[in-house]
């Protein structure tokens, strides 16, 4: 019972000070929601690109034309040294003959293009299929294939992976900045603003202190408030997050159809913890640093 009297006199105390400070307590929760916010929106977009980079490691290939000199048996022979190269995983050879016959397929309706063409007059070279084990790596290996006798020219889409990587790169960076920079005014602000509640009640806290209340029972209600400020400043930042996703999501697939973005419904529930335990721990982190910094209680 007592325990229970205690926790409703802290929750009291604590909200009673949130609206007591109204427009410093504002400041928290709106400091709070545009760090994670802006924080939660790059790190999303990283996390897309990652993905993307993942699938694009998984499916990205280098297209190798073989010499249109060589005869099948030579160019098949050039598959030990593709594999030779350290960054290639697999190799998958394409007969000239079956690349005609896949091109009439894709060709439909138009296909009488091609009629003069069969195997004895075919105009497409045998071609290998080059997997990577570093997409990263694309253009060095790319470079390496082309050494090799025998290799008319190859094709890849390394300029599309290396615009990838370096817009996750950025992204990376923003994000730690953006983590280290906001965060750290959170706590400010949190700080300040249980300093000027601890400031208003000074008189009251030292006639607490004379009748015998522990440090303890001082400071739990500003930790109530910074816990409920965090709660409220991460709470509001979730739905924010998810409006901006959304928008994002659409504006993206109208500009690039091709980069896929994973739906907001399979990071929700990851989002609410993670954005919820941060405006927890910045709440109560900034209420006890100022504690401890400003009153000796």
């Amino acid at each position: 019972m007592k325990n229970r009297m205690s926790f409703s006199y802290f929750l009291k105390e604590g909200v009673r000070s949130i609206f007591h400070h109204g427009f410093m307590s504002f400041a928290t929760v709106s400091i709070i929601l545009a760090c994670l916010l802006i924080t939660g929106s790059v790190t999303l977009l990283s996390f897309n690109i990652n993905l993307a980079i993942a699938d694009l490691q998984a499916q990205s290939e280098i297209v190798v034309w073989v010499d249109d000199s060589y005869s099948g048996e030579q160019a098949r022979g050039l598959e030990r040294e593709l594999l030779a190269i350290e960054n290639v995983a697999s190799v998958e050879f394409k007969a000239k003959d079956t690349a005609l016959e896949e091109f009439r397929a894709e060709l439909g309706e138009d296909a009488g293009m091609l009629d003069d063409f069969d195997s004895e007059h075919n105009p497409l070279p045998d071609s290998y299929h080059v997997t990577l084990k570093d997409v990263s790596l694309v253009r060095q290996t790319r470079s390496q294939i082309r050494q090799i006798a025998g290799v008319d020219d190859t094709d890849s889409s390394e300029d599309t992976i290396a615009m990838l990587l370096r817009v996750q790169r950025v992204c990376q960076i923003v994000s730690l900045v953006l983590v280290i920079a906001l965060g750290a005014i959170s706590i400010f602000i949190i700080s300040n603003t249980v300093k000027l509640a601890m400031f208003s009640r000074r008189d009251e806290i030292a006639i607490m202190k004379m009748v015998g209340a522990t440090n303890w029972f001082i400071r739990w209600p500003f930790v109530i408030e910074g816990l409920l400020l965090g709660l409220v400043g991460g709470g509001l930042a979730f739905f924010a997050q998810w409006g901006v996703y959304l928008e994002l999501h659409q504006m993206i697939a109208s500009i690039l159809p091709a980069f896929s973005m994973v739906e907001f419904e399979l990071v929700r529930p990851y989002i609410l913890g993670i954005f919820l335990g941060v405006g927890v721990v910045v709440g109560i982190g900034g209420s006890v640093l100022s504690m401890r910094r400003f009153l000796d209680v």
